[in-house]
């Protein structure tokens, strides 16, 4: 009798889901609760469940304060931009190397090939893993003045430039440009009013930080992709199940259209009359000088992963085998 109990509660046992871990992740959201990315987080939440884990989420306004409040263990999980999540993890915070995906859909690309499992072991660096990587926005540079289309121009020009973001302040510094330092909550404003005559940042910010006001009439939104921002969702692996990330990373490559929408959206929002448009002839120069970047930020300065580098120009010559560089072995 006793071993029969004991052979039914074992069956019962295995046929009974796990309870799903409670953990709490930290999500970075300019506009907050109320914001897109958020919202769409609540969607990530509900998958995760299956996963085995239950997540109870807390917005932020200021990411260094997510980013913080993660490394002090008061989150389980982050929602950070790579560039912030390039402490953590080298080879998945390259992703947003300047001028590395000009174009959503080599973002994609990536973004599906890190999410099969043959590429778990990119995705971890000693105690994190990048569990999931979204689309940001492909992020550009907003000026007050018109005028102010090409890289000459920007020479003597104040340029607000995140302060943590070592790749952005040697690309300043190459321009010519005036360094000016800020952070995700300061800049918005310093733009606004007119402590600094550039800006870079997405679409999505144009009316969550109303960066429209710094534009004006006279401002624009120059047409060229500087990088793709990217929500990478950030764990301490051992903590999670041992199949959470790559679970976690195939849903956000399934789902890429979903969030990208969002940033199309955003895209969209800005008026035809704030876009500025440069000739062909002056994109193909940038293309060089970023990727002269890249290999110095890759080689000297050690900022940028060059698995991740190749990876990204593997995708570029795929998807245009003219480009200049695919004849070239540098990245």
């Amino acid at each position: 009798m006793m071993r029969a109990l004991l052979t039914a509660a074992t069956a019962l046992a295995l046929a009974t889901p796990a309870l799903a871990d409670d953990k709490t992740l930290c999500v970075y959201d300019p506009s907050g609760a109320n914001g897109d990315i958020f919202n769409l987080t609540k969607d990530y939440r509900t998958e995760a469940i299956a996963w085995g884990v239950t997540f109870e989420l807390k917005p932020y306004t200021d990411e260094k304060t997510a980013s913080e409040d993660f490394k002090a263990k008061k989150c389980d999980a982050v929602l950070m931009t790579g560039t912030r999540g390039r402490d953590f993890l080298k080879f998945a915070g390259t992703l947003e190397a300047m001028g590395a995906l000009p174009e959503y859909n080599g973002l994609k690309t990536v973004v599906q090939k890190l999410g099969s499992p043959k590429a778990a072991g990119l995705m971890r660096s000693g105690d994190y893993e990048t569990a999931a990587i979204f689309p940001g926005g492909a992020v550009y540079l907003m000026v007050r003045d018109k005028a102010v289309d090409t890289v000459p121009e920007l020479a003597g020009r104040k340029l607000a430039t995140l302060d943590f973001d070592e790749a952005a302040k040697i690309m300043v510094k190459i321009v010519g440009a005036a360094l000016v330092p800020a952070d995700v909550s300061s800049f918005a404003s310093m733009f606004n009013n007119g402590s600094v005559e550039a800006a870079y940042a997405p679409a999505t910010a144009y009316k969550a930080l109303e960066l429209y006001k710094g534009i004006g009439d006279a401002g624009g939104v120059i047409r060229y992709p500087l990088a793709q921002m990217t929500l990478q969702l950030m764990i301490r692996h051992a903590e999670f199940p041992a199949d959470f990330g790559t679970k976690s990373r195939a849903f956000a490559a399934k789902n890429f259209g979903k969030f990208l929408s969002v940033v199309q959206k955003a895209d969209k929002s800005v008026p035809a009359k704030h876009w500025i448009d440069i000739p062909a002839e002056d994109k193909a120069k940038y293309d060089q000088m970023f990727q002269d970047v890249r290999v110095r930020l890759r080689d000297q300065e050690k900022v940028y992963d060059g698995r991740a580098l190749k990876l990204m120009r593997k995708v570029r010559c795929q998807a245009d085998a003219a480009r200049a560089e695919c004849a070239q072995q540098r990245e």
